[in-house]
């Protein structure tokens, strides 16, 4: 007998709220779309609609959306089905995830919740799969029965429940479902996982898959405080401007730390990329080392570590006399009519006592962070160089500048680094 925490899942609903299942047409969203039609309450069944997501990337793909469209037929539920484009010169099971969830993204509204079928036997295989990849504590938690999806809630009410006993239930009441056949393949990695760790490990204990997950939800409980101690302890080694003080991170717990930090601005990191970025970070002090990925960049200066957002190109603009000019990281506003451009080439400033001083040499020295020196307001008039937002203004211009920074691209304080 398979058991739903109906009170859990209204919990997790809005009061206008409608109750999404994704459906694959596998035998998990097929029991689960079967629950929810014949023993939920009223005031969810009511709300319920299924979606599936057509990768097109097996054969048959087209047969699962159509077994989807009649289950859903012959048993009163609205449908609905998105088509997605995988590259499939990139990894596939990535992707695939990437856009199921876009996809969800774009259905779920405040107060939605989205059911997933997935099951203890799934939790087994996440754990694993994880241990093998060298996780930390984080990783080892396995996938949350419940969590946010921007104003929505995801909830995935079978994770506690085998694989075995949803076969069970779906072969007892006569239920048809479509096998993927990628799942044989033991060529990807939870599938060899599935079938030759876990499925002889069930032969020898029947229930090691659903005491898994057992295990798996007191790592959660556990890591939910140890997450809040973390937290608190984290603080003493920021910085005011919000990036990670190296210099106070005990040596043996560096790459702790910097995980910790990462995990706070929504990055995640293999045990192997936390150990060549511990490796970047605390390198040659001489040296101003930066990674980049999708999205965000990770930069040190004056032995802080800040996590920063890709920046765009800088765009030649027109700077109206009287009127704000609002760019990615800043505002400048001007008496006169100026021209923003980009950082300029072999350029020698000319100061305010009548030396000339290059201007590669002169951000040096005004400690201008690196990631803001091609980022900074370069303002002409008639072609001439004549400012530089409020730092710098030749002397022989008279023009009035205000130059303001927003917090999307930090500028450092002078804090003194511990």
């Amino acid at each position: 007998m398979i058991g739903i925490d109906w009170q859990r899942l209204e919990s997790l609903l809005g009061e206008q709220g409608k109750v999404w299942l994704a459906l694959s047409g596998g035998m998990d969203s097929i029991v689960l779309l079967h629950l929810l039609r014949y023993q939920a309450p009223a005031s969810i069944y009511q709300r319920l609609a299924a979606l599936h997501v057509h990768h097109g990337l097996s054969v048959n793909a087209d047969q699962w959306l159509r077994h989807c469209q009649a289950v859903c037929q012959e048993w009163d539920v609205p449908f609905y089905c998105e088509r997605v484009q995988i590259d499939q010169t990139a990894s596939i099971e990535d992707q695939a995830r990437q856009k199921r969830y876009q996809v969800f993204a774009s259905y779920l509204a405040a107060g939605d919740v989205l059911l997933q079928g997935h099951h203890a036997n799934d939790q087994a295989e996440t754990l694993l799969f994880r241990l093998e990849r060298g996780c930390g504590w984080r990783g080892i938690q396995g996938i949350p029965e419940a969590r946010a999806l921007g104003l929505a809630n995801i909830y995935r009410p079978l994770l506690k429940t085998s694989r075995a006993e949803i076969e069970a239930y779906a072969q007892r009441h006569q239920l048809n479902w479509l096998e993927d056949e990628s799942n044989q393949d033991v060529h990807f990695r939870r599938n060899f996982l599935r079938h030759q760790v876990i499925a002889p490990w069930q032969k020898n204990t029947a229930n090691i898959a659903k005491q898994i997950a057992q295990s798996a939800e007191r790592i959660q409980a556990e890591s939910r405080v140890l997450g809040r101690l973390v937290e608190e302890a984290l603080a003493s080694y920021i910085h005011a401007d919000g990036g990670l003080l190296l210099s106070g991170l005990p040596e043996s717990e560096r790459g702790f730390w910097l995980s910790a930090f990462l995990n706070q601005q929504g990055i995640s990191l293999t045990q192997q990329q936390q150990t060549a970025l511990v490796e970047m970070f605390f390198s040659a002090q001489d040296k101003q080392p930066e990674y980049r990925s999708q999205g965000y960049r990770l930069v040190r200066f004056k032995e802080v570590l800040y996590r920063l957002p890709q920046v765009p190109p800088v765009m030649e603009q027109c700077v109206s006399a009287g009127v704000w000019l609002e760019r990615a990281f800043d505002r400048i506003w001007c008496d006169q009519e100026v021209v923003v451009k980009s950082r300029p080439e072999n350029t020698q400033l000319r100061l305010s006592n009548g030396k000339h001083r290059w201007l590669k040499k002169w951000l040096q020295g005004q400690q201008v962070p690196s990631w803001w020196r091609e980022q900074l307001p370069y303002l002409y008039a008639e072609g001439e160089l004549v400012a530089i937002g409020d730092l710098w203004q030749h002397p022989d211009w008279p023009g009035q500048i205000r130059w303001q920074r927003n917090t999307q691209l930090p500028w450092p304080s002078s804090q003194t680094v511990k």
